[in-house]
């Protein structure tokens, strides 16, 4: 059983007294992203790259694609990815878990960006395991109202209290 929990978000160091976002909105906008920009480390600097990926399942699966990126990746599995908006918010942290040929994964992938992916050439799917995903709604052009909405959740594999010795 997998689950997102709720945490406080702070900003700049300031617990936020704001109006709750919903997982579903957050979730929402993974789902329906054409492009992610994941920032790795490479030679000592952040690499930000946009890619095409698909959320699914609970997990972020990116086409990861120049080998600068996928070598930061295997070195370092540590990754941010976040969408295009900068009103919009949604952060994704986690870490590159494994490489990924699953079928539904592929066809989700290819229905999405109405393509065929092909493995031998792209190589497998980087499949992204987030431990937390930041999100806020920005008010006013390019921000400048303020921050509207919030939320911060952190990823639990097995929320379940342990029993036993």
């Amino acid at each position: 059983m997998t689950v997102w929990q709720r945490v406080e978000l702070r900003m700049h160091g300031a617990r936020l007294e704001l109006a709750a976002l919903e997982w579903d909105w957050v979730e929402a906008q993974l789902v329906g992203a054409g492009t992610y920009w994941t920032t790795s480390t490479t030679s000592g600097r952040a690499h930000p790259r946009p890619v095409w990926g698909v959320w699914q399942g609970d997990r972020l699966y990116l086409s990861v694609g120049t080998p600068a990126t996928l070598q930061a990746l295997m070195a370092d599995p540590a990754v941010t990815v976040h969408l295009d908006s900068g009103t919009d918010v949604v952060i994704v942290e986690g870490r590159v878990e494994s490489a990924s040929t699953d079928a539904s994964v592929i066809a989700a992938y290819d229905a999405k960006y109405d393509w065929h992916y092909d493995l031998a050439t792209y190589g497998p799917l980087q499949c992204v395991r987030a431990d937390a995903v930041l999100a806020w709604q920005a008010k006013g052009w390019a921000g400048r109202e303020g921050i509207g909405r919030t939320g911060r959740w952190m990823y639990l594999e097995d929320p379940s209290p342990r029993h036993g010795g």
